[in-house]
C-alpha cells in the first residue's frame, strides 16, 4: 500500500475541527482526539528510558537498541500508540511530535485497518504478533498487498542514519506529512502573500517560522516545497492571492 502524504496529514489534524484550533497547531492537543494515541514528554529522552517504560508497561524487558539520544519516537501496538518526545524547544517537539504520529496514522493504522477489511478479523493476533500467519494467511496477504506480522521497528540508527533503505524512505515519509499537518502549503501560500506580497524563499522561511511555529532550520526544509509549488500553480491563482492581499490591506491601515 502506497503512503499517501496528504490523507496521513488530514488523519492527524481532524481533531482540529472539535476545537477550533488555529496555527502554529497545537498536535498534543488535537491528536488525540481522532487517533488513539498518547504522548509522553521527557526531560533528557533516550533509547534506555524508552525501554524501561515500556517494559514497565508490558512486562517485557528488552535492551535491543543501542544507547543514544532521542528527540521523538513510536510504540504502537494492537492498535493503540505510545508517542515519547524528548522535552525541548517547543518547534522542535511540534515536528517531532507530527513525525510520529505520522508513522503512527500513516504506516501503522491505515495499514492495520487495510488489512483487517481485506483478510478479516481473524488476522489480528498476526499483526499484533500474537500468532505466525498461516500458510493460506500468507498467500492471501501477497494477493492482497497486505503486510502481515508486528509493526516493525524502524528506530535503529548508525551515526542517526537509518539502517535500511525502508526505514530512509519511512522517514522521508513521515516528513512530508508533518510538514502538511503543520504548514499546509496553500494556507502558507496565502498567509505568505498576505504579508509579504510575493512568495519566495526567504519570505515563506520567514512565514513558516512566524505564522506556523516551525524551527528555523525545518523552516528552510520545508520553503521549497512551498515555493515549487507556487510555480506549478496557474496564473490565475497567483492573480487570486493578490486579489485576496489586496482586500485585506485596507483592513490593516483602518
Amino acid at each position: 500500500m502506497a503512503f499517501d502524504a496528504a490523507a496521513t496529514a488530514a488523519r492527524i489534524v481532524a481533531g482540529a475541527e472539535l476545537i477550533g484550533s488555529g496555527f502554529p497547531r497545537d498536535l498534543v492537543q488535537i491528536a488525540p482526539l481522532s487517533l488513539p494515541v498518547s504522548i509522553v514528554v521527557r526531560s533528557g529522552l533516550t533509547t534506555a528510558a524508552v525501554e524501561e517504560t515500556l517494559a514497565a508497561a508490558t512486562g517485557r524487558s528488552s535492551n535491543m537498541l543501542k544507547p543514544r539520544r532521542l528527540r521523538g519516537c513510536l510504540a504502537a501496538h494492537r492498535g493503540f500508540g505510545m508517542i515519547f518526545l524528548d522535552e525541548d524547544d517547543p518547534r522542535l517537539m511540534r515536528f517531532a511530535l507530527a513525525h510520529e504520529l505520522a508513522h503512527f496514522a500513516g504506516h501503522y493504522v491505515v495499514r492495520r485497518e487495510l488489512t483487517i477489511a481485506r483478510l478479516g478479523t481473524s488476522i489480528i493476533d498476526v499483526l499484533d504478533g500474537v500468532r505466525a500467519p498461516t500458510a493460506q494467511e500468507r498467500l492471501a496477504g501477497i494477493l492482497t498487498g497486505c503486510h502481515l506480522g508486528a509493526f516493525a521497528d524502524v528506530i535503529a540508527r548508525e551515526d542517526g542514519i537509518p539502517l535500511t533503505a525502508t526505514a530512509e524512505v519511512m522517514e522521508y515519509e513521515a516528513d512530508e506529512a508533518a510538514f502538511l499537518a503543520l504548514a499546509p502549503i496553500g494556507i502558507v501560500i496565502a498567509k505568505t502573500h498576505e504579508r509579504e506580497g510575493q512568495v519566495n524563499r526567504a519570505a515563506v522561511t520567514a512565514c513558516l517560522i512566524d505564522e506556523f511555529g516551525l524551527s528555523a532550520g525545518d523552516a528552510d526544509r520545508h520553503a521549497p516545497r512551498v515555493v515549487n509549488a507556487v510555480g506549478r500553480a496557474r496564473p490565475s491563482f497567483i492573480e487570486q492571492l493578490r486579489k485576496a492581499a489586496s482586500k485585506i490591506e485596507p483592513e490593516r491601515h483602518m
